[in-house]
């Protein structure tokens, strides 16, 4: 286990500020720091060396610089991960792979890895230029097929003893299509899920995502930086509990001199990040050769994994299992207890299963979800089942598909 500083908010709040808290800011330490309490005795956080070669900032740089010694070098970057060991048998335990979104640190992961540590070793990463993790050099550094060398670099580092699965959130599923295009295919891989990020991206959407991974909003206080991640999280549909907006404020945020409290991350990151997302997108042979089961959790009234996109997955892969969840978008948000064991599920059974889910899930985090399955892989029958799970809200509530 590596010891370094806590670089979470609360642990950098000084007693000045602290004694100029508002009523509702103290309410905030307080559930921040139990939560604190609760999480970092479950986990390790442990950290590797990778080697990120000159050869790829060539790829981008003019011949020119090639030979700038002091600019044009090797990077050795430091990559830190949260490892939580399964409750019951972390010795012969599977793992999960936590692959969070672009803006996400390890620590969002929390309470997902609680949950699944009853019965699995969880690994949770920060991207560079993300939590613990070092940042790399330049915006050009900041590519898929960087980030797909890291994860696989960070599996070799952890070398689990037997099967492992691979949970993508929004770009991390984009982080597992760029690791099939460099040929990986482990037989100790089992499963994956994929958080709501087909292989491909609606323009609109992705014009959009791009351009406002570019700018940096700040807030002035830490309660209106709560309060607009309140808002955040609720666009993404059902409803987010008050401590998983705490925690990932606390553990996802930094406070800047001048402008206030703003997302923590290198600012290269999102640039490279919105400059690939620029260009065109098409993974969909990667998918199509992803070697495990596969479910695939959509939003639903999500912009990105549209109902059509929904479609044509499914179409593309019909052994694909699928979890929709109703009223939400972009995308699904593994907190509470029966939403991650519903997934835990799926995950211990995948390989038996003879026909893929279908499912629909309720926005009443304790409500059961509606299962269906399809009888056979036929396109017919995966269509069929698709129209009964793609129906919005307004077709439900006039008696249409449900």
């Amino acid at each position: 286990m590596t010891k370094q500083r806590d670089i979470s908010i609360l642990g950098n709040v000084t007693q000045a500020d602290e004694a100029n808290f508002s009523a509702r800011e103290k309410e905030i330490a307080r559930i921040g720091r139990e939560l604190d309490a609760r999480f970092l005795p479950q986990f390790e956080r442990r950290e590797f060396t990778y080697h990120h070669s000159v050869a790829k900032m060539k790829a981008y740089l003019p011949e020119g610089l090639h030979d700038d010694k002091n600019l044009v070098s090797d990077q050795n970057v430091r990559i830190s991960y949260n490892y939580f060991p399964a409750r019951n048998n972390p010795e012969t335990a599977e793992t999960i792979f936590v692959l969070g979104g672009i803006y996400n640190a390890a620590r969002r992961a929390d309470f997902f890895a609680e949950g699944a540590a009853e019965n699995f070793n969880v690994v949770a990463l920060d991207y560079p230029g993300k939590g613990y993790s070092s940042n790399l050099k330049l915006p050009g550094d900041y590519t898929l097929d960087t980030y797909a060398a890291i994860v696989r670099a960070a599996i070799d580092h952890v070398a689990p003893e037997g099967k492992y699965h691979l949970l993508g959130n929004s770009h991390g599923t984009k982080v597992i299509y760029a690791m099939v295009e460099q040929g990986f295919a482990d037989p100790k891989w089992a499963t994956t899920i994929i958080g709501d990020m087909p292989p491909e991206t609606p323009a609109g959407p992705k014009l959009r995502r791009a351009w406002r991974n570019r700018e940096r909003p700040f807030s002035e206080t830490m309660e209106e930086a709560v309060r607009k991640l309140t808002s955040f999280l609720a666009g993404h549909g059902a409803p987010v509990a008050q401590e998983f907006v705490v925690h990932d404020f606390n553990h996802g945020f930094e406070k800047f001199t001048r402008e206030g409290f703003g997302w923590a991350y290198d600012p290269n990151s999102m640039h490279g990040y919105a400059d690939e997302y620029m260009q065109p997108y098409d993974k969909w042979d990667a998918f199509k050769k992803i070697p495990t089961p596969m479910l695939l959790l959509a939003g639903e009234t999500s912009n990105t994994a549209t109902p059509d996109a929904v479609q044509k997955m499914l179409e593309a892969r019909p052994d694909m299992s699928l979890m929709l969840y109703q009223g939400v978008g972009h995308y699904p948000e593994l907190v509470t207890p029966k939403r991650i064991s519903e997934v835990l599920t799926w995950v211990q059974h995948a390989e038996a299963i003879k026909s893929p889910l279908r499912a629909v899930v309720p926005a009443d985090p304790e409500k059961d979800m509606v299962l269906h399955y399809v009888q056979d892989n036929t396109p017919a029958a995966t269509t069929a089942v698709n129209a009964a799970t793609a129906a919005t809200p307004k077709q439900r509530k006039q008696g249409g598909p449900a």
